[in-house]
């Protein structure tokens, strides 16, 4: 089973000159990837370590579970704001000051938004983290626990690196753009 370590994303600086409309798209295909597959494949192994008889499965997977659950879910609602709100107003405004303001004024209101949103996601990451105590298990800990607990360390570090990306390089540039009225990088 492929986990989500195994995807190496390019270093920072790297992204620093990608174009928006590349960065947009990297985005946009990192959120496919967590709906279609790692939050498919960790709901699966929350069943499978359900299942499992230990003298190792720990208290909290009920509350882990729990906790993951509602991270899903608040996701997904804000996924759907920056792929239906935020990306498509950054990107337009990357085609000159004549583009004509979206109906929420300055680019700063929906950011101010998602950033907000960053912030609970990344207090739930951290119950998740505090649940799995620190993904710390035993030595011989069930695999299919080992797996479960991969994965969700696998998800937080995406998650983090993804709003990096998002709030120091792709929000920073929509709002230098605003700011100045001059084209940030291109969109392609």
């Amino acid at each position: 089973m492929n986990t989500m370590q195994d995807q190496t994303a390019p270093a920072p600086q790297d992204s620093n000159e990608a174009p928006v409309g590349h960065l947009v798209q990297r985005l946009l295909k990192e959120h496919r990837r967590w709906r279609t597959r790692d939050f498919p494949t960790i709901e699966h192994l929350f069943d499978e370590a359900q299942g499992v008889e230990s003298t190792v499965q720990p208290t909290c997977l009920a509350p882990l579970r729990k906790a993951f659950y509602r991270l899903c879910a608040e996701l997904e609602g804000h996924m759907n704001r920056e792929e239906t709100i935020l990306f498509p107003a950054i990107l337009q405004a990357q085609t000159g000051p004549e583009t004509p303001s979206p109906g929420f004024g300055s680019i700063r209101n929906p950011i101010a938004m998602v950033e907000q949103e960053h912030d609970w996601e990344t207090e739930r990451l951290e119950k998740i983290r505090q649940l799995a105590q620190n993904y710390q298990l035993p030595e011989h800990a069930p695999e299919k626990l080992r797996l479960l607990f991969k994965e969700l360390e696998a998800l937080e570090a995406s998650m983090h690196a993804h709003t990096a990306l998002e709030s120091s390089i792709l929000f920073a540039r929509a709002l230098s753009r605003e700011r100045t009225g001059a084209p940030a990088k291109s969109q392609a």
